[in-house]
């Protein structure tokens, strides 16, 4: 019963986070927590949804991903951060939920414009290294694997000039390792370059073989955005304790 209650509000605070990934690119976003009032509405037709429309995940599929109004379709997004983040909520350490709930919001937006706003970045990172000093048994290693991501990240940004690896990739990056240390911090980055490949080569051969529309699927130029991989790489290593560093050197 924990747990389902846990999900429960979990899905309940993912319907927030979903409002503040969509609404963080309104015009003079800068001011972005004076957008968050007034109630809920069709982005659409903009008129204000009634509460059995809100309800998270069950009203998207009761209304068939459609506004009962106007009948533009929902977006997937609202149900998939919705069940995500109860499913964070239900699976990891209660210290670590403000941290993921940044992260869940950045990759949520990243998702849809490519961009990490700093102010969510930087704001994990805070909260990271602040978990690390209250729950944190950190080693001298653990202790810098932050800067060890970021300047891994950082590195391919710079010799890339910004094609391959977006500078928001190496702050995310810092807040993972202080968030995680060495061992996990490591393991949930190539956790999400192994899912970034698999998801990116499963779209790339639905659209060869036809699945996706020309211009809905990917080329091997396109540009994919890297945050909600690396927050699957960190719900993966913190579910599992993974430690793929020992698992290489067998």
């Amino acid at each position: 019963m924990t747990w389902v209650i846990l999900f429960v509000f979990g899905a309940i605070v993912g319907s927030f986070l979903n409002v503040v990934a969509l609404r963080w690119d309104l015009p003079n976003h800068g001011r972005v927590f004076s957008q968050f009032g007034g109630r809920s509405y069709c982005p659409s037709c903009k008129v204000t949804l009634r509460w059995w429309e809100l309800v998270p995940i069950f009203s998207f599929f009761f209304l068939r991903a459609k506004c009962k109004r106007c009948r533009n379709p929902i977006s997937w997004q609202y149900p998939l951060i919705e069940l995500f983040t109860g499913l964070i909520f239900a699976t990891v350490p209660l210290g670590m939920l403000p941290v993921f709930c940044f992260y869940i919001a950045i990759a949520a937006y990243d998702a849809r414009t490519k961009i990490i706003p700093d102010e969510l970045v930087y704001t994990s990172t805070g909260l990271s290294i602040l978990y690390a000093f209250l729950f944190g048994n950190y080693g001298l290693l653990d202790w810098f694997s932050g800067p060890i991501i970021f300047l891994f990240f950082a590195s391919i940004w710079f010799i890339t000039r910004g094609r391959a690896m977006g500078f928001g990739d190496a702050k995310l990056g810092l807040s993972i390792g202080f968030l995680l240390g060495a061992a996990l911090g490591f393991s949930a980055i190539i956790l999400a370059f192994w899912i970034g490949a698999v998801v990116s080569l499963t779209i790339l051969g639905m659209g060869r073989l036809g699945f996706l529309k020309s211009s809905d699927g990917l080329t091997i130029k396109s540009e994919v955005p890297f945050a909600p991989f690396m927050i699957l790489g960190v719900w993966g290593a913190v579910l599992f304790e993974l430690n793929i560093l020992n698992v290489l050197s067998l």
